[in-house]
């Protein structure tokens, strides 16, 4: 399988230790055990967390969110550069209710109830505001009714519960259609019959569970999760459909869910992955199993055609200086017909070696399914998932990942990692076109003196999107690898990460995404009340809400007290809202 290898020091050390020894007795003998906990079990007697590095994060955070409050406030999103407001989601304040939870969580009481009290008044309903907007379903979910949700569960505040209703009721009416299957992005406010999409991504329809659920808990209302058990059928009764039996494509067809040769819902693409528009579909798969997993067996039956299909067709190794040191896997992008060549049997798989930012949470959704399912090879299999985002980071000029990269496979594939070979480098590179920055005379001189890089880094053999958009899945999964395992690199790893960023996002009102992580420039710039010149990446005026829901929530999670948001309590969705888990009902 891709992802065995010749373990590292550490997984050797942890194989010949004597627990585990006594642990892989135990399961030969008895069998295994129903899982117990998500997380490590960390020793009460210790103080864990790091508050120097816990009020780095909380000062990021209030230097953005006092940038939104003086310039944005209500608006969707706030533009870092220039101060100006920015409009997305039919004009929900969707920066103002993906933060509510953050700013409970941070301590930040005063702000919270100053947010709480803005919230309320917005209007979900009225359609003087969504009768002009199409709503985009999948985000609206996860942005609003997610942030809504874990506001309430976090404070228990009453007042928050009929805008829950309200806004649960608005974007229900989504699934209003002749068959059940929900208009991803439609006009909620009319009274015309709609129609599910004829084509939308993956995620857009398979990641709209988790939320519903929940609400069905906390409502009483069970409308929502016979909506949350249709659409589980159609996945289910489709899974096998596909070109890759297991795996659904990057697009689906929730108009025809069923057609004269069975489901043609799984039949739309023949491509597959784990970033975008795939991603949270298989990331929902073990969420909702974990939050109603002893109520409904169906998530946790997916899963396990789902995460054998994923290891076997789109993981890969790949040549980069010192994988021989870390295990090291990424997630890459399949192209399989239902038919081989000709109409024959046997259909070719074809494995894009491009690997994207987005598909970094991949780490921390295997780590956490192998304790929810107690399957210690899935560890692993995070951990070196992890390992590749991590090594991405440590090895662009400006320490940041860039959004998609891609990388030469080993040329032997024979499920181990391939050590470093100047020469094979050389050739393959020179073939491909790699290693070739932006032209001197193409280089935008912005901040004054130009320099762009005149090649990207060994192992990064093309960047085809070297943006970075402030984006969460990489500490994601380093936050998940740490509160799963206990291991201190994670939390090292993941502080460097967090002062790259910083460094080259800071703005005046914010921080922004950065138009590329491989070209740094001499910028001068304020320091302290100080002129400095620093070598720093472009930035662009733009900060997406995710900035204050997901990143810096879980780098102030990474060096919290583990108690902080335990993974044994609350599932995250995938916004980074924590939803509370019900004891007998939970999926462990």
């Amino acid at each position: 399988m891709l992802w065995r290898n010749v373990p590292s020091r550490r997984a050797i050390a942890a194989t010949l230790s004597v627990c585990a020894i006594v642990f892989l007795i135990h399961v030969v003998t008895v069998g295994p055990s129903a899982p117990t906990q998500i997380q490590h079990r960390f020793p009460s007697s210790r103080r864990l967390a790091q508050p120097e590095r816990q009020d780095a994060v909380k000062r990021e955070f209030l230097h953005a969110w006092t940038g939104y409050r003086d310039h944005a406030w209500m608006a969707d999103g706030l533009r870092p550069l220039s101060g100006g407001r920015k409009q997305q989601f039919c004009g929900w304040s969707a920066t103002l209710v993906d933060a509510l939870d953050s700013l409970i969580i941070m301590g930040l009481d005063d702000e919270f109830q100053e947010a709480l009290n803005a919230t309320l008044t917005v209007d979900f309903g009225g359609e003087d505001v969504v009768e002009n907007c199409d709503v985009n379903l999948f985000e609206s979910t996860i942005r609003y009714l997610g942030g809504l949700m874990a506001a309430y569960d976090l404070s228990n505040d009453e007042r928050i519960l009929p805008k829950l209703i309200e806004l649960g009721d608005v974007l229900h009416s989504a699934f209003a259609t002749p068959n059940g299957m929900p208009c991803t992005v439609c006009n909620l406010a009319t009274t015309t019959t709609k129609e599910a999409a004829e084509t939308a991504a993956l995620a857009d329809v398979g990641s709209l569970y988790l939320e519903f659920a929940r609400l069905a808990q906390v409502t009483g209302d069970e409308k929502y999760m016979r909506t949350v058990d249709m659409l589980s059928g159609v996945f289910a009764r489709s899974q096998n459909d596909s070109s890759i039996p297991g795996l659904w494509p990057e697009t689906v067809n929730p108009r025809l869910v069923d057609g004269p040769q069975g489901y043609d819902f799984a039949r739309r693409s023949s491509r597959y992955g784990l970033g975008a528009m795939s991603d949270s579909a298989y990331e929902y798969l073990v969420k909702t199993h974990l939050l109603i997993g002893h109520t409904r067996s169906v998530f946790g039956t997916m899963w396990h055609l789902a995460s054998r299909q994923i290891k076997r067709y789109l993981l890969f190794r790949a040549l980069i200086p010192g994988a021989n040191e870390t295990d090291v896997v990424f997630p890459g992008i399949a192209s399989r017909s239902l038919t081989g060549p000709g109409g024959s049997r046997s259909p070719q798989t074809l494995l894009e070696t491009r690997t994207e930012h987005l598909a970094c949470f991949a780490g921390g959704m295997f780590a956490m399914a192998s304790r929810i399912f107690n399957n210690p090879e899935d560890l692993y299999v995070g951990e070196q998932i992890t390992n590749g985002c991590v090594w991405a980071y440590q090895n662009s000029p400006s320490g940041i990942m860039p959004e998609t990269l891609t990388l030469l496979p080993c040329s032997i594939n024979d499920g181990r990692q391939c050590d470093w070979d100047d020469s094979y480098w050389a050739a393959e590179s020179r073939q491909s076109g790699a290693g070739s920055g932006t032209p001197e005379e193409d280089c935008i001189d912005a901040y004054g003196d130009c320099q762009p890089s005149s090649r990207f880094p060994p192992g990064f053999l093309q960047v085809k999107d070297p943006s970075y958009k402030l984006r969460p899945e990489a500490v994601e999964s380093v936050f998940v690898m740490w509160r799963v395992t206990g291991d201190e690199y994670w939390r090292e790893v993941g502080w460097d990460m967090f002062q790259s960023i910083i460094e080259h996002t800071r703005s005046p009102f914010g921080h922004a995404a950065l138009f590329s992580t491989m070209e740094v420039y001499q910028r001068d710039t304020y320091e302290r009340g100080l002129m400095v010149r620093k070598v720093l990446a472009r930035q662009m005026d733009d900060m997406e809400s995710f900035w204050f829901a997901e990143t810096l929530k879980y780098f102030y999670l990474l060096f919290s007290d583990p108690s902080l948001i335990s993974l044994d309590e609350w599932v995250l969705n995938t916004e980074a809202h924590p939803f509370r888990l019900t004891r007998g009902i939970r999926g462990f």
